[in-house]
């Protein structure tokens, strides 16, 4: 069905951002990673399932679903944390 492929590579992504925002000291990493959470969490959040699934097929989505939206929150923390509170130039960019 349904892989854990592609929530590894952007998970790996959006944590390579965060790593990259503390190594750097540029809060431009962390806040394109929270622009991929926000658009992620938007296709994740409004696609609708197909009706004709059974009640496992369901269940395994439902926990897709789950794991997309640790991923993607990850990114809104780092975008958060270390993109706008850590930017002492607030609005500035």
């Amino acid at each position: 069905m349904y892989s854990m492929k592609p929530i590894l590579v952007v998970y790996a992504l959006i944590l390579s951002l965060g790593i990259l925002t503390l190594a750097t000291q540029l809060y431009y990493f962390a806040n394109i990673a929270g622009f991929i959470s926000a658009i992620g969490f938007m296709l994740i959040f409004f696609k609708d399932p197909k009706k004709d699934l059974n009640s496992e097929e369901l269940a395994h989505i439902n926990k897709m679903k789950k794991y997309w939206y640790i991923v993607f929150g990850t990114g809104f923390f780092f975008s958060l944390i270390l993109g706008s509170l850590w930017n002492n130039h607030l609005g500035g960019m």
